[in-house]
C-alpha cells in the first residue's frame, strides 16, 4: 500500500534509501503507512461518538469511543502499523471536518448517499437501512403508509431526515396528509420525543435501534419491516485522496481476515450485513 516515491530508474542509492525505510513522497515511512496522513504514525479519525453500538463512550470514559465503527478504526490503524487519534465531532459537523482537513478518515455511521459520494470518497463497510420505533402498545404504524399525518422525530442533518421528508412530499403529492417532521442534534432527543409524546414514532437506522429499543426499559418497541435494507454505511476520505485507495483495502482485508466479523459479533451485529465489495 505504501508506493515508493521519486525514485529514478536504475538508481540504486534510491533504491537503497527506499529499502532501508527513507521517506517517499508526502509521506512517512512507518510500517505498513499509506502515503497521505496528516502526521507520520498517525491516523485521525472523526468521529460522534453518541451512536451505540456503532460509535459510543463506555460509562465514565470521555477519550476512547468504543462500539462497531471505533473498533474497526482501531483495527485499521492496527494494521497500517499507526497509532490513532480521535476528532470529536458534531454529527452534523462530520463532513465539513473531513473536508477541512481536521482528520484523516471520517468512520462513523453515515449512509453512502449520492449526496455524500459527491463530496468525498467513500468504500462500505456495513448494509442498513431505516428502522422505526413506536411506544409500546402503539399499533398504529405497521407499514409507511401509516405515517401519513404523524409526527416523526429524526437526528437532523442525516439520510433518515431526506428518507422522511421524501416520504411525506409523496404523500402530499397524493392528497394524503404529509408527515410533521421534528429534527433533532442527537439520537438520544428522538426517543426522549417519542417517549414523552412529542412524536409518535423515530426513524434511525435498523442497527442502532436495537439497542435503543433494549435501553428503554419496555417504553419503545421496534417495528419490523418497515423500511427495507436497501442502503450501506461507508467509511470516507476526502475525493481524490491517497488514502481512499488504502481505506477501501484495509477494510477488504479486515473482512477476509474475520476481523470485522468478530467485531460486529462483540456489538450485537449481524455479520453477514458486512460488505466490503
Amino acid at each position: 500500500m505504501r508506493k515508493p516515491g521519486l525514485l529514478a530508474a536504475g538508481t540504486g542509492i534510491a533504491l537503497l534509501l527506499a529499502a532501508c525505510g527513507g521517506e517517499s513522497a508526502g509521506s512517512e515511512a512507518n510500517g505498513a503507512a499509506p502515503a497521505g496522513l496528516m502526521r507520520g504514525g498517525e491516523v485521525t479519525f472523526c468521529t460522534d461518538p453518541e451512536y451505540p453500538p456503532m460509535e459510543y463512550f463506555a460509562e465514565g470514559d470521555t477519550s476512547n469511543p468504543i462500539g462497531f465503527t471505533s473498533d474497526g478504526a482501531k483495527a485499521l490503524a492496527d494494521l497500517w502499523e499507526v497509532d490513532v487519534k480521535w476528532q470529536i465531532t458534531a454529527f452534523d459537523g462530520l463532513m465539513p471536518a473531513l473536508q477541512a482537513g481536521r482528520c484523516d478518515i471520517l468512520w462513523t455511521a453515515l449512509y453512502m448517499s449520492p449526496e455524500r459520494l459527491e463530496v468525498a470518497d467513500g468504500a462500505p463497510f456495513l448494509e442498513t437501512g431505516p428502522g422505526l420505533i413506536v411506544r409500546s402498545g402503539d399499533t398504529s404504524i405497521t407499514t409507511t403508509d401509516d405515517l401519513s399525518g404523524k409526527t416523526v422525530a429524526v437526528q437532523g442533518g442525516g439520510s433518515n431526515e431526506l428518507t422522511v421528508k421524501a416520504l411525506s412530499d409523496e404523500f402530499e403529492a397524493a392528497g394524503k396528509p404529509g408527515i410533521t417532521i421534528q429534527a433533532y442534534p442527537k439520537t438520544a432527543e428522538t426517543v426522549a420525543a417519542v417517549t414523552n409524546g412529542k412524536a409518535d414514532a423515530l426513524i434511525e437506522t435498523d442497527v442502532a435501534v436495537v439497542d435503543m429499543v433494549s435501553k428503554s426499559n419496555g417504553a419503545l418497541v421496534a417495528v419490523d419491516d418497515v423500511f427495507p435494507v436497501d442502503t450501506t454505511f461507508g467509511v470516507f476520505t476526502k475525493k481524490g485522496s491517497p488514502l481512499s485507495g488504502p481505506v477501501a483495502e484495509g477494510l477488504r482485508t479486515l473482512d477476509e481476515n474475520g476481523t470485522l466479523a468478530s467485531i460486529a459479533a462483540d456489538y450485537g451485529l449481524d455479520p453477514s450485513r458486512i460488505t466490503t465489495g
